[in-house]
C-alpha cells in the first residue's frame, strides 16, 4: 500500500449480513418492493442451496441469484467469486440491465471477511468492483445469545459500517439498551439504529458513525471476547503518506490476526495543500485508499482500530514513533514497535 488513491468507475458491493434469523431476507424484500433497489444486481448465499430466500425475494419482483451451498466465507473465492464474475460479463453483453451496484444477502452463517478480502485483493475483482457499506442484523430477541454462542456473529458485528437491530416489537424493553452498549464496545466504528423503514443503504439518509476523538483505550468487554480493544489514533497535522503506508504495511503484515479492524482518514499534503484520505481494512487486507471530499477533516489523522489480544499502549507508541516521529524512516518502521 504505497500508492495514492485514484477515482474510478468501479462498481460498489453492499453487504447485508446478520445471524440466522435476524430478518435479511425480509429487509431486502421491502427494499426491493419500495424501488430501492432498482439498479442493483441482488446475489443471495444460502448455506443450504435450497433457494429458498432467492424465492421469497422473487415474490417482490425482484431477480435474485443464488450461489453456494455452504457460507459465504468458504466460497468466496470460488463460486461467489465466480457468480460476481458472471454478474458482470452478462451486464457487459446486455444480458443484465446495466446495474450501478450489486448488493449481496450472506448466509446467517457467514463470516463476511472473506468476501471483504476477496474485493479488496483478488485480481479479477479488485479492478471492477470495491466494497461498499456493510449492513449487520442483530435480532432484539436473541442477540445477546448469539454472541455469546456464535464467532461468526461477533465476525459479522465487527464487520459493520451500520448494525440494525432487529424485531424490537417482540423483545424485552430493556433490550435495545443493553445490546447496544455491547455492539458499540466491539465496534465502535458501526453506526447502531433500530430497524425502520430507512434504507441502511442509502448514506444521505444514514451517514456513517461520527468518528470519535478520544485517543486509543482498552474497551472493557466480557473476557469471552477475547481481549478486543477498540479506540482512536489521532494526529492534528498532516503526516506523510509514504511513512505511514510503510508502517501500517508492516503493522499488518506482522499483527494482522490480531488487528480486526481500521477504519478513518488520514490528513495528508497533496502538492502543498492538506487533503484527507480514507483507509478500511479489515484483518491484514487493506481496501484500495479513497480520498475524502473537499472540507472533511482535512488536514487531521483519525484513525479508528480494534484489535484482539495487542496491547492499545504497543500500537500507539508504534504510531508516535514511525509515523509521526522523526524515527520514522521505514527501515526501522518495524510494526508496533
Amino acid at each position: 500500500m504505497t500508492a495514492l488513491p485514484t477515482e474510478g468507475g468501479l462498481i460498489r458491493v453492499d453487504v447485508l449480513t446478520g445471524f440466522l434469523g435476524s430478518g435479511k431476507t425480509s429487509l431486502v424484500r421491502r427494499l426491493a418492493e419500495s424501488g430501492a433497489l432498482d439498479d442493483a444486481a441482488i446475489l443471495v448465499n444460502e448455506f443450504a442451496g435450497l433457494g429458498v430466500d432467492q424465492g421469497l425475494i422473487g415474490l417482490s419482483g425482484a431477480t435474485a441469484a443464488l450461489v453456494g451451498d455452504r457460507c459465504l466465507c468458504c466460497v468466496a473465492d470460488g463460486s461467489v467469486r465466480a457468480a460476481l464474475l458472471g454478474m458482470l460479463e452478462a451486464r457487459a453483453s446486455g444480458r443484465l440491465p446495466p446495474f450501478a451496484r450489486i448488493l449481496i444477502e450472506t448466509s446467517g452463517l457467514a463470516d463476511p471477511t472473506g468476501l471483504l478480502a476477496a474485493l479488496a485483493s483478488d485480481p479479477m475483482l479488485r479492478p471492477r468492483l470495491r466494497a461498499g457499506r456493510v449492513v449487520t442484523l442483530v435480532d432484539l430477541c436473541h442477540g445477546a445469545v448469539t454472541l455469546d454462542e456464535s464467532e461468526e456473529a461477533i465476525a459479522q458485528v465487527l464487520a459493520a459500517d451500520i448494525v440494525l437491530l432487529t424485531k424490537g416489537d417482540l423483545a424485552e424493553p430493556d433490550a435495545a439498551p443493553a445490546l447496544t452498549e455491547r455492539i458499540a464496545t466491539l465496534n465502535p466504528i458501526a453506526r447502531i439504529e433500530a430497524a425502520t423503514g430507512t434504507d441502511p443503504f442509502d448514506r444521505a439518509a444514514l451517514p456513517d458513525q461520527s468518528l470519535p476523538s478520544r485517543r486509543f483505550h482498552a474497551a472493557p468487554v466480557a473476557p469471552r471476547h477475547g481481549q478486543v480493544a477498540a479506540g482512536v489514533l489521532l494526529a492534528d497535522e498532516p503526516v506523510e503518506w509514504a511513512r505511514f503506508a510503510a508502517w501500517l504495511s508492516l503493522l499488518l503484515h506482522r499483527h494482522g490476526g490480531a488487528i480486526l479492524r481500521i477504519k478513518g482518514r488520514v490528513g495528508i499534503l497533496a502538492d502543498g495543500v492538506p487533503a484527507s484520505v480514507i483507509i478500511q481494512s479489515v484483518r491484514h487486507v487493506v481496501h484500495t485508499p479513497e480520498h475524502a471530499p473537499a472540507g472533511d477533516g482535512e488536514g487531521g489523522t483519525a484513525l479508528v482500530v480494534i484489535t484482539r489480544a495487542l496491547s492499545p499502549e504497543r500500537l500507539v507508541r508504534s504510531f508516535d514513533r514511525h509515523v509521526l516521529g522523526a524515527a520514522g524512516e521505514v527501515a526501522q518502521a518495524r510494526a508496533a514497535g
